[in-house]
This record gives C-alpha cells, sequence and structure tokens, in this order.
C-alpha cells in the first residue's frame, strides 16, 4: 500500500518571490503537509503491517485497525481538511489529496465492518475504495508536479514513492 504522503519531499522556489502560487506551494510541502505526515505514516504502516503479506487473522487484523489504523488516520485526516493554502491552485491540488485521504479511510472502515460481518462484498469495496485512493494520489502528484515546473519550483529529496 502506497502512502499519500511523500514524506521526504521538498521544494526550493527558483525564481524571484514575486509568484503567491510558487510560494504557497513552497509552504504547503514544507510546511503545512509535514505536520500531517507522521500521523498518516503510522496509520499506514500499522495497517501494512497486518495486510497482503502480513496477514496472519482476522482478530489481528480487526484489532489493529479498530486501535491504531483508524484513530490515526482519522486525526491525520482532520488534521489534513484543516490545511487552508492561501491561493486557488494549491487549494485545488490540497482538495485532491484529501478526497484521496477521505477513501482510504473509509476503506478502513470497510475492511472493520467486512471483518465484523465476514463479508467478502464489504471487502470487495475497501478494495475499490484503496485502488481509487491510489489513483487519486497519482493525479495529485502529476498534478504537483506540473504546478511545481510552471512556477518554477524543483523538488529536491524525494524518496522515489
Amino acid at each position: 500500500m502506497k502512502k499519500l504522503f511523500l514524506a521526504s519531499l521538498s521544494l526550493l522556489g527558483m525564481a524571484c518571490g514575486g509568484d503567491p502560487v510558487q510560494q504557497d506551494l513552497i509552504n504547503y510541502i514544507n510546511v503545512e503537509m509535514p505536520k500531517v505526515a507522521d500521523l498518516e505514516s503510522e496509520a499506514v504502516d500499522a495497517y501494512a503491517s497486518v495486510s497482503g503479506e502480513n496477514y496472519e487473522n482476522d482478530s489481528i487484523m480487526y484489532y489493529t485497525i479498530a486501535n491504531t489504523v483508524i484513530p490515526r488516520y482519522e486525526a491525520f485526516y482532520e488534521m489534513l481538511e484543516s490545511i487552508d493554502p492561501a491561493t486557488e491552485e494549491v487549494s485545488n491540488l490540497h482538495h485532491e489529496y484529501v478526497v484521496a485521504a477521505a477513501d482510504q479511510l473509509e476503506a478502513f472502515k470497510l475492511i472493520l465492518e467486512a471483518i465484523e460481518k465476514q463479508d467478502a462484498d464489504i471487502i470487495t469495496q475497501a478494495n475499490a475504495d484503496l485502488d481509487k485512493a491510489s489513483v487519486l494520489l497519482g493525479q495529485w502528484r502529476e498534478d504537483l508536479d506540473a504546478a511545481c515546473a510552471k512556477h518554477q519550483v524543483v523538488m529536491e529529496g524525494e524518496d522515489g514513492q
């Protein structure tokens, strides 16, 4: 599972300070997003520890999602929603991220419901939500890259995710 936030991403402006979108992009990535990165990483890492190749049983998965994943992801999501970029362009980018995170949060909740009800159809929906979040993240990243290029912002320190 991919993390939505690219934790080691940082931005450096290449032009003079006259571009408000450029300054907003730099603030968004270097100041605002790091405030939420740890909570997201904790939630996603906890989920990864009980899913896929790490899956042991429904009981462990349920406990981890109910007691770690969802509480941390809800805190992350609440903080993410409170970020208010200064420009419309960055605000639109941020909205893409918020939508992807909402899909992922819904998927985590559906997984709990599926385990409670032992319902494979609900797991199918949860997986669809996770896939949708991944696609939206990809679009967010493409749009972020395009905005950075347009506003002469150079990304450094990417971790390749």
